[in-house]
């Protein structure tokens, strides 16, 4: 009988050290798959979760989006699909002639549809961010940070809808962009994209985090993270651009001290501030809890992958300043073409 005991025990423990050892030498990229598996197997339940809620509101006689206006969405993606064609279109030539000439065939072909990105990124959330600042910033859930006025708490009225013409269009085209930049990835950027699951993740992530919180009538979380997003990301998209397009090195220096402050404030400090107020002064609505819940735990992942960047672009910084290293060399995101092609 304490021989079986002893094998039994032995075999757990095996197993136990075997799997220990798995998930503890998981890549990057394992893990964003990984997570990204767990997020997806319990969506479904929120999904039932929130036409639930929906359906409960109504009942109330508390107003709820339509489901007509999620046709707005669709109007987005038609604009985004064609504010990036008109980039490409009228920016094409110029960036090709104009990159660096250590990009050459299929790779410069490749690096120029980057750039383009970058382009429309920059001039995009430039756009949605003045815009979510003068729509918004008297309202009393839009926080001090971001230029508010009138902040009380970001659960301020919830679960009623926001009284702002404005909400609506401005989510939906946003949520447009997030779900045409997750479509894209998953159709077109599946089998050449290195960081695919990191991507996927993120985009998933965001995705999710505007549609549930459109049904929860939960707007308020989905407009201020969208704020807090939308304003590192402009000088990111450009920053990507520019050093390719002749850069100036003393301007690359400036745009990394930029970027790295913005990034920190609205990301860093910004951010897990919402979170923390979000737990602490909890509405406990029974009929919202899992819901409410669910946005908080998303929340929380994308606050993971804000420090994992954050602590890769300070990477990048104490490489290039203090140990004199080429930016090409440890930026993986942005040179894969020129580390494919061999000339570091």
């Amino acid at each position: 009988m304490n021989t079986i005991l002893k094998s039994n025990s032995k075999s757990i423990f095996q197993k136990a050290n075997f799997y220990y050892f798995r998930f503890s030498n998981l890549s990057y990229e394992e893990t964003f798959r990984l997570l990204f598996i767990l997020l997806a197997s319990i969506l479904s339940f929120f999904v039932f979760d929130a036409l639930r809620f929906r359906k409960y509101l109504i009942m109330t006689d508390i107003p709820v989006i339509s489901y007509s206006s999620f046709s707005i969405m669709l109007f987005g993606l038609i604009i985004v699909h064609y504010s990036k064609w008109s980039v490409n279109y009228f920016c094409h030539d110029f960036v090709y002639r104009t990159i660096s000439t250590q990009y050459s065939g299929e790779f410069r072909d490749a690096r120029v549809k980057k750039i383009l990105k970058w382009l429309f990124d920059g001039v995009y959330y430039s756009t949605t961010s003045i815009l979510c600042w003068y729509f918004f910033h008297e309202e009393p859930w839009y926080p001090n940070g971001l230029g508010g006025t009138n902040y009380t708490g970001i659960w301020q009225d919830f679960p009623n809808m926001i009284n702002n013409k404005w909400v609506i269009p401005f989510y939906m085209i946003q949520t447009a962009n997030h779900l045409y930049a997750l479509i894209h990835l998953a159709i077109k950027r599946k089998e050449v994209e290195t960081k695919y699951w990191e991507y996927m993740l993120h985009h998933t992530l965001a995705t999710c985090l505007l549609i549930f919180s459109a049904l929860y009538n939960q707007f308020r979380f989905g407009i201020v993270v969208l704020g807090i997003h939308d304003i590192a990301d402009i000088i990111l998209s450009l920053s990507r651009a520019q050093h390719d397009l002749k850069s100036i090195k003393s301007l690359m220096y400036i745009q990394y001290v930029m970027l790295l402050c913005t990034w920190i404030y609205t990301r860093v400090i910004i951010f897990p501030q919402i979170i923390l107020e979000a737990i602490m002064h909890y509405q406990e609505y029974p009929q919202a809890s899992w819901g409410n819940k669910y946005l908080i735990v998303q929340m929380c992942i994308l606050l993971g992958m804000h420090l994992y960047w954050t602590y890769f672009m300070m990477q990048i910084g104490i490489n290039v300043f203090k140990k004199g290293k080429k930016y090409e060399e440890i930026n993986t995101y942005d040179n894969k073409e020129i580390l494919k092609q061999g000339r570091i």
